[in-house]
């Protein structure tokens, strides 16, 4: 088993191959992954964003884990928490992003307010959690931004706009759209945490 797990949500398009991860679907994403002919080592969901059709291919691929339609949990949410019960060190959640703002905040919460070592990401965003460390993070994106967590000291190396132990707070925005210019920026989390962002325009100019 990877240390590594891609969880597939509904929203995924262009599904990454990454190197030594396993897959597993969620819900419509299972259906997704497979019709790129990723094949997921199990899907997991209520299932009522798919037809009978699509579920019968998602069957006749993996098993499943059928959740109630009531429940207290997200889809996602159960899919984070399956894939800590299996010991996976690191969580990406693709396609989890966009579309209906309650389920993007609700996987947005899920970073900013647990302790997981949860990264979301599409085609156009890769957010994560940066506690107290050193990170160089590699210019994939055009946009770098942060938002403070709680009272932060953050310094900014390699970028347009450097930071040198610039205390920020929640109340802070302008710490985003930074752009990395070297061919990876170095940040430091002195003290606190923050949402990193690493973002590219869906249709650019």
């Amino acid at each position: 088993m990877s240390e590594t797990v891609m969880l597939i949500a509904a929203r995924a398009k262009h599904i990454p191959k990454l190197a030594d991860c396993d897959i597993i679907g969620i819900d419509r994403g299972a259906y997704l992954a497979i019709r790129e002919g990723v094949e997921p080592l199990c899907a997991i969901g209520d299932f009522d964003s798919v037809n009978a059709q699509e579920l019968e291919v998602i069957k006749a691929h993996c098993p499943l884990e059928i959740l109630p339609t009531h429940k207290d949990e997200t889809d996602s949410e159960k899919g984070v928490y399956y894939a800590l019960e299996q010991g996976y060190r690191h969580i990406i959640l693709y396609g989890g992003l966009g579309g209906r703002m309650d389920h993007t905040l609700a996987n947005l919460y899920l970073i900013m307010h647990r302790d997981i070592p949860l990264t979301l990401m599409d085609a156009h965003h890769c957010i994560r959690k940066l506690k107290k460390g050193i990170y160089q993070i590699p210019k994939r994106f055009r946009y770098l931004s942060f938002l403070a967590l709680e009272p932060t000291i953050i310094t900014e190396k390699g970028v347009a706009y450097p930071l040198y132990k610039r205390s920020i707070t929640a109340m802070d925005i302008y710490p985003i759209s930074n752009e990395i210019t070297e061919d990876y920026a170095t940040i430091t989390i002195h003290e606190g945490s923050v949402l990193m962002m690493e973002c590219e325009d869906e249709h650019p100019l």
